[in-house]
């Protein structure tokens, strides 16, 4: 009796153990299930680990093939190259290997690239891995030779210099570049009279005038005053008054007044404390550019208007299918580019997409790289379409930059007014120049002062460093 009752109990105990052990298999189970097959898993894991090994594997051969191509050749060509890839096994064909350099290895197939850019030509749709020379032998501009900058594609329909020669970033930013063969049809010293003109003239890494000694180097701007009236360069300059850059509008003929540029609230905005800060920064920001131009005979200007996806400053058609949602056309309506001090701000933050120490620099667009776009324009045979007042028919209205293929000239787009475009040239002691005014033609300048709000905005351009 009292043996039945203990093997009872027993038996109950043991049930129980064993409930709680298959309990604790099937967790563990899982758990080893997921270890294997989940994401990360032991068999994702040993998958990429044989994927690195493979891609390892056919590098070396790669590298292997380079070398003796090199051994074999004193500068192997791109098809050298090819042939001892083909004796490694790496490719059967040269076809394997597009015009980017980029392999497509027998199997186990994968694409490297990168290793072959050391013998693919530069040309366009190629990124430049760094600061790259392409020479466009059908121009007729003096100078043939671009530098496209790291980072940057020639748009293969828009490689003519002639034309509007269009680089692209590989977020999709587009800029044209501008040929400036001599540096005196864009700039002159702050000395400059109607008696003895500038030269300036590089000597080593500082631009200076060799007529009047100076080294402070301002724009030299084709216009003698606001309105219609292109054409005429100024042949002095004056620091506070009259069209100049680079200058400050504080209210003041003396330039020490309290309003605008004077205005803590504005400066602060940029970054500076005191008004004779900003103005520094300014002319060397402008002389910075200059010598770049002088350097590299030109600098780029944005295709489109400035434009904002989320907080970036992009140079983008907002119309289009792809960018219609994501890009706005920045105006100084919008808090995050409120003013020509917000639209300034923003125009200096664009950022060559993955490098990260970019050779461009970037800026607002000063009215004498305006001018020099015109320039370039009239002597490619396009005067009457940068000084001509009936273009209602032709202007994008519709405050969506790039929206309209008739308002486009050399590749450049909104010339006519999709939005008003300040510029960083000066007027009076109260207001900034502004271009491309209602159905006025792109060389009109008129003025504002720099806290208007509505329907402007600007234009990025770059220059090399």
């Amino acid at each position: 009796m009292n043996r039945n009752k203990r093997y009872k109990k027993e038996k109950g105990i043991t049930l129980i153990a064993l409930v709680v052990t298959i309990v604790i298999l099937l967790i563990l189970a899982s758990i080893s299930i997921g270890a294997l097959t989940g994401d990360n898993g032991i068999i994702d894991q040993a998958h990429t680990a044989k994927e690195d090994t493979e891609i390892a594997s056919w590098e070396e051969q790669i590298d292997l093939a380079i070398i003796d191509a090199e051994k074999k050749h004193r500068n192997p060509s791109l098809d050298d190259v090819k042939e001892e890839l083909k004796n490694k096994g790496v490719i059967n064909d040269y076809s394997q290997v597009d015009k980017d350099g980029v392999i497509t290895t027998n199997e186990p197939s994968y694409e490297i690239a990168g290793k072959l850019d050391d013998y693919v030509p530069f040309g366009p749709g190629k990124f430049a891995n760094k600061n790259e020379e392409y020479t466009d032998e059908t121009s007729k501009e003096e100078y043939k030779t671009v530098t496209v900058p790291e980072g940057f594609k020639i748009l293969e329909e828009a490689s003519k210099i002639d034309d509007g020669l269009v680089i692209e970033d590989k977020n999709g930013s587009q800029f044209v570049w501008i040929p400036v063969s001599d540096i005196n049809d864009m700039a002159q010293c702050a000395n400059v009279s109607s008696t003895s003109l500038c030269n300036l003239e590089l000597k080593g890494n500082e631009l200076k005038c060799t007529t009047h000694n100076s080294t402070e180097i301002v724009g030299k701007l084709y216009a003698t005053d606001t309105g219609e009236n292109f054409g005429t360069a100024n042949t002095t300059y004056n620091p506070n008054s009259g069209l100049r850059e680079p200058a400050v509008v504080t209210s003041s003929s003396s330039g020490t007044g309290t309003s605008y540029d004077g205005d803590i609230m504005y400066l602060s905005q940029l970054g500076y404390s005191t008004t004779s800060e900003f103005l520094s920064a300014l002319k060397n920001q402008y002389k910075e550019m200059a010598t770049s131009v002088v350097k590299y005979k030109g600098f780029y200007v944005g295709r489109y208007e400035l434009g904002l996806e989320g907080d970036r400053p992009v140079s983008k058609n907002a119309s289009t299918d792809e960018n219609k949602d994501k890009v706005v056309t920045a105006n100084a309506d919008n808090e995050k580019t409120k003013y020509w001090y917000g639209l300034y701000k923003k125009c200096l933050e664009y950022e060559v997409p993955e490098i990260d120490n970019s050779s461009v620099i970037s800026s607002m667009i000063w009215g004498s790289q305006y001018d020099a776009m015109m320039n370039f324009m009239k002597r490619r045979g396009e005067e009457s379409s940068i000084t001509s007042t009936s273009n209602s028919s032709i202007q994008n209205n519709s405050y969506v930059t790039g929206k309209k293929e008739t308002d486009v000239i050399k590749n450049i787009f909104d010339l006519y007014a999709c939005h008003i475009e300040w510029t960083l040239e000066a007027d009076s002691t109260v207001t900034r120049v502004i271009r491309g005014y209602e159905n006025r033609s792109p060389s009109y300048r008129n003025f504002r002062n720099p806290t208007t709000t509505g329907n402007y905005s600007s234009r990025i351009t770059l220059f090399i460093k």
